[in-house]
């Protein structure tokens, strides 16, 4: 069968993902050590359910400040979110290129406070992606085979007809069992051998 949407994954995609930076700002900001901010914003598992969208973006922001007792400004907290993300452009532009024939997105696990920055600090992902789709938008986080039961409804189309690019195997393997032609992203190398391989986009 065709294929109708094509999906990216954000971190280790579309992006270098690394939370290193993030954290050791909230460290700097709140005078604890890293390991302390750690244990502090993994209380009650709380970055695992703001994908899973138990937080909004404003229970977020108040949530962190009192877990740090630091009085972050909303922009400071979007830029922080940001900072654990550095787009890789050689992926991007194969993810461009086949925008302009397909219908393209992304499925990202993440929380309300990221979609919320990416107008301010990522809009080149605005420009070239429809649908954004967020975890916490669907109460589910990869590999939950709700979420691609959930996300495959929304898109209106059939399983097979969505090609899903993740680095992670255990997302791909979900994916897969849940229908969707899913593929293990190693490199832009292989993104774009496959992608000319499947006629998506052609060899320039």
């Amino acid at each position: 069968m065709a294929t109708s949407i094509v999906l990216f994954d954000l971190g280790n995609v579309l992006a270098t993902w690394d939370v290193g930076p993030r954290v050791a700002e909230y460290a700097r900001r709140s005078n604890l050590s890293e390991s302390e901010v750690l244990d502090r914003l993994s209380t009650d598992d709380f970055w695992i359910e703001t994908d899973k969208g138990r937080f909004s973006a404003d229970e977020m922001e108040k949530r962190i400040c009192e877990l740090l007792d630091v009085n972050f400004t909303r922009d400071e907290l979007l830029r922080l979110q940001a900072l654990a993300f550095n787009l890789r452009p050689e992926t991007l532009l194969l993810a461009k290129r086949v925008a302009e024939r397909k219908p393209t997105g992304i499925l990202t696990n993440n929380s309300p406070l990221l979609r919320e920055a990416l107008p301010h600090h990522f809009p080149e992902l605005i420009d070239c992606f429809d649908p954004i789709l967020f975890s916490f938008q669907f109460g589910h986080v990869k590999p939950e085979r709700a979420l691609f039961e959930a996300v495959q409804t929304r898109l209106g189309v059939s399983a097979k007809e969505i090609l899903f690019f993740d680095d992670t195997e255990g997302h791909v393997s979900a994916a897969a069992e849940a229908g969707w032609d899913a593929i293990h992203y190693r490199s832009s190398r292989q993104l774009r051998e496959f992608l000319i391989s499947r006629s998506i986009i052609v060899s320039a």
